[in-house]
């Protein structure tokens, strides 16, 4: 996904990007794949710096932890970065501590490629354990059915005999 700086006018500016879902790889557990990708960002401009403050919006295919069924979520995730040149990120660099993201243009076409940032956010708004809804049930985990879909008939484990005593104290301590 490329900013071409070069054809804003004025700033602050408002820009509004589509991506190409194929041309983004995302090598993430769960995430399947993305069908939509869209990118707003309020961008101000200080000397040979441009800082970008946005939202990063995607409709992407994941397989929930729970059950392992593939379902589509929208998902929303704010960024903030700074673009620069190599070289003026470098002069500036030992300037004290720098908690930014930055993305650089090369030459002076003024290009910015935010395949990496936009990469990023999608991951970070996923989040570890995707699940197609709070409530799901999972799968049995003796016999692997979905029981989101079905029920089966195995029988729950009562739990492990080692962990017994433990339990008789916590009776007797009057905590049951």
């Amino acid at each position: 996904m490329i900013l071409e700086l070069r054809e804003i006018d004025s700033f602050p500016a408002h820009v509004f990007l589509e991506g190409n879902p194929e041309k983004l790889v995302l090598d993430y557990n769960g995430i399947r794949g993305i069908k939509e990708i869209a990118v707003s960002l309020e961008i101000q401009k200080t000397d040979e710096e441009y800082f970008c403050q946005g939202e990063i919006e995607a409709r992407v295919r994941l397989e929930c932890a729970r059950c392992l069924r593939e379902f589509d979520s929208r998902i929303k995730n704010k960024t903030n970065f700074i673009i620069c040149s190599e070289s003026l990120h470098a002069a500036r660099s030992g300037q004290g501590i720098d908690n930014e993201d930055y993305v650089f243009f090369q030459g002076p076409d003024l290009q910015a490629d935010l395949t990496d940032i936009v990469r990023q956010s999608i991951i970070l708004a996923v989040g570890m354990k995707p699940l197609c809804s709070e409530d799901c049930r999972g799968l049995c985990p003796n016999c692997g059915v979905n029981l989101n879909e079905q029920t089966c008939s195995c029988i729950a484990e009562k739990g492990d005999p080692r962990w017994e005593s433990l339990k008789k104290l916590h009776m007797v301590n009057g905590q049951e």
